[in-house]
């Protein structure tokens, strides 16, 4: 149909792969170094002058340079409603953060990509030195997600095994859909690298209040646990977590912060649940 050449003073082409994923029928992600570019496919319109021209066309809609490499691009919903735009992504990791926030409907689409930041390199490439000569160590790789204006939303570190040894054609980042394949529910990720596989899901509303609650912000979330337990009095039933015990935990900052007056305030309200 058409031919997208990469831009001007892109970088060796074999060391950062071209990435392309369909977010629907007629829409194409391109993902090349640090750019992103939106493909639009429609059909042609029939004119007798174009009668031997392909039925359709190419339009790109939309193109963002990052301060990244992209190792990896997926389509992926984030929330319309709340004060945040992002959608809250858990990493199945011991050691990875947590991108924050907990999406309460899913509509538009951004991207989610696996950002990769190249080493250092020496412009003399004909230096005897051999600590020049040596490969640089790579930075770890990060899970960013990237609005459709080009703006980053979240990001988070990758706990990859030996990431300073991969370069950014190592890495691969994949969808799997949930049971029901023609909506979001139940989405999930797969980050890959060569000795990794590290799975990556959307939160729920307890997975963000155990996420404010290791963070010490108890009062929001002995906000957002009355709110769970008010809505949906079965998933708190089966929580780790209810308000009781965060409102002990918030008591407990208090005192140990001085602030007595709003502990003694909490103390009825978080008391007068005990059973």
């Amino acid at each position: 149909i058409t031919f997208i050449d990469r831009p001007e003073e892109s970088p060796r082409a074999d060391l950062f792969k071209c990435t392309l994923k369909w977010q629907d029928d007629s829409t194409l992600l391109i993902a090349w170094a640090d750019r992103i570019k939106v493909a639009r496919i429609r059909a042609r319109p029939k004119t007798s002058n174009n009668a031997t021209l392909p039925p359709f066309i190419v339009e790109i809609t939309a193109v963002f340079q990052l301060d990244c490499m992209i190792a990896g691009i997926i389509p992926h919903p984030i929330s319309t409603s709340g004060s945040s735009p992002s959608q809250a992504l858990v990493l199945a990791s011991d050691s990875a953060s947590v991108i924050s926030t907990t999406p309460s409907s899913l509509s538009l689409t951004s991207f989610l990509i696996v950002a990769y930041s190249p080493p250092d390199t020496f412009s003399d490439e004909r230096t005897d030195d051999r600590a020049k000569q040596a490969r640089k160590a790579a930075e770890r790789p990060e899970l960013r997600i990237i609005s459709r204006a080009g703006e980053e939303l979240a990001a988070d570190a990758l706990s990859i095994t030996d990431y300073h040894l991969w370069g950014c054609n190592d890495y691969t980042l994949c969808d799997v859909l949930g049971s029901d394949s023609s909506s979001d529910e139940g989405r999930s990720y797969v980050v890959m690298s060569p000795r990794d596989l590290v799975l990556v899901k959307p939160r729920d509303r307890m997975d963000h209040v155990a996420w404010l609650v290791q963070r010490k912000r108890y009062e929001e979330a002995l906000l957002d646990m009355e709110v769970i337990e008010a809505e949906t009095p079965q998933v708190a039933k089966e929580a780790s977590l209810n308000v009781v015990e965060i409102g002990q935990r918030y008591i407990e900052h208090l005192v140990s912060e001085g602030d007595f007056a709003k502990a003694a305030q909490l103390t009825p309200k978080v008391c007068g649940q005990e059973p």
